[in-house]
């Protein structure tokens, strides 16, 4: 048992003696390229004079970029390693200064061009990036990563990494179409509106407009308007229909409300309703009938385009149950629309209890037996016969 223990403590330690031994590549990335755009050195650049030399290059050119601490940061590495005795190599890689797929991909060719040149497959990677999972994917097909080291100035490391991020998020709302819509659209139209109102010596309406623009704004955002205006050339043909009885139906709902909250308006003033809270507990009854009395015709019309339109489309597509469903929907709605209108009547006074009963069971009865002539006749008869 103690020789195969030494055997295999034997054999560990000559691992570790071959993989110290592994010659190793200090790679520093500069991702959106400062050190080409501010030098114009060409990348990849290799050895430790030549990456001396760009970084001082780099620094009298701009001594507050952080590119040439990253370098002098690889050089540093390099040295200390030199002096343990490790066979190693640094260099420098560049992108591009628009960055994104083009700078990536000239970053992953000059590392294969780096690789094959020097014969070395462990890396060391220096950057000043403040997002290491930048990093990684543009190595990790080349290179076996042993250490990942961020140069960050000392003073304000947390500070670099809130501008970084401030930076992502402005770029995104000044580039990214769907926020610099309403980050710069709507801060444009407002600046826009005011210098129109100044013309004009109207700025004391700048308040006015102000609110009906950011009103605008926050209901086309909210109902989502604009994915919808962009989204009707791609409709279906049963869409359009939906569509047209959906506007169709709001608007007489919005006129039938507005017409009953008029009315409605009329008989609280009329009557003291709203003097104090006992009156208007009491008036309710009335005030409700009075609402209903004035625009039950026009909200029955809206209800009505609703459910058609959806009618009208399962027809067209052939949807047979769906279509005897808005047949039912329809009827019922019609059947309950003398029971609904009596009942307001009852509560302004000007109706007749036996016609609003009446009405109830006639309604009933119409329901009940439309529901079960289309049942019979298109659901139940064309089972029967496939049987």
């Amino acid at each position: 048992m103690s020789t195969s223990r030494k055997k295999k403590t034997s054999i560990s330690r000559r691992k570790q003696q071959s993989s110290r031994s592994t010659p190793i590549l200090i790679l520093c990335i500069d991702r959106d390229d400062d050190l080409g755009e501010k030098t114009n050195l060409k990348s990849p650049i290799i050895g430790s004079k030549n990456c001396q030399n760009a970084g001082m290059k780099l620094a009298i050119s701009d001594p507050e970029e952080a590119d040439a601490n990253a370098i002098f940061g690889a050089i540093k590495t390099y040295n200390e390693l030199s002096r343990s005795g490790r066979k190693c190599e640094v260099a420098i890689v560049t992108g591009t200064h628009s960055g994104g797929f083009k700078s990536d991909d000239k970053i992953r060719r000059q590392i294969q061009t780096i690789v094959n040149k020097t014969k070395m497959i462990d890396a060391i990677i220096v950057s000043d990036d403040s997002d290491e999972s930048n990093i990684i994917p543009l190595v990790q097909d080349f290179v076996s990563i042993n250490s990942i080291q961020r140069i960050v100035i000392k003073h304000s490391g947390a500070l670099e990494e809130t501008y970084a991020v401030l930076g992502r998020y402005l770029n995104m709302l000044i580039f990214d179409q769907r926020y610099s819509k309403f980050a710069l659209g709507i801060p444009g139209l407002l600046f826009l509106s005011w210098a129109f109102l100044a013309l004009f010596n109207l700025l004391e309406q700048a308040i006015t407009v102000t609110l009906a623009i950011l009103g605008m704004a926050f209901v086309i955002r909210g109902f989502d308007l604009d994915r919808l205006t962009r989204s009707l050339p791609k409709l279906e043909l049963t869409s359009y229909v939906r569509l047209f009885s959906t506007v169709a139906g709001s608007l007489v709902l919005i006129i039938g409300i507005f017409l009953g909250a008029s009315r409605l308006s009329i008989a609280i003033s009329s009557n003291q309703a709203a003097a104090s809270a006992s009156n208007l507990i009491s008036s309710a009854p009335e005030l409700i009938g009075v609402f209903l009395n004035e625009s039950i015709f026009l909200l029955w019309i809206g209800f009505g385009l609703f459910i058609s339109g959806d009618l009208l489309s399962n027809w067209i597509i052939e949807r047979k149950r769906r279509v005897i469903r808005g047949v039912i929907l329809l009827l019922t709605l019609i059947f309950l629309f003398l029971p609904i209108q009596q009942f307001s009547k009852l509560l302004i006074g000007a109706g007749d209890t036996f016609t609003f009963i009446a009405s109830l069971i006639f309604g009933l009865a119409g329901s009940f037996f439309s529901v079960i002539f289309l049942y019979q006749r298109y659901i139940r008869l064309p089972r029967s016969r496939r049987k």
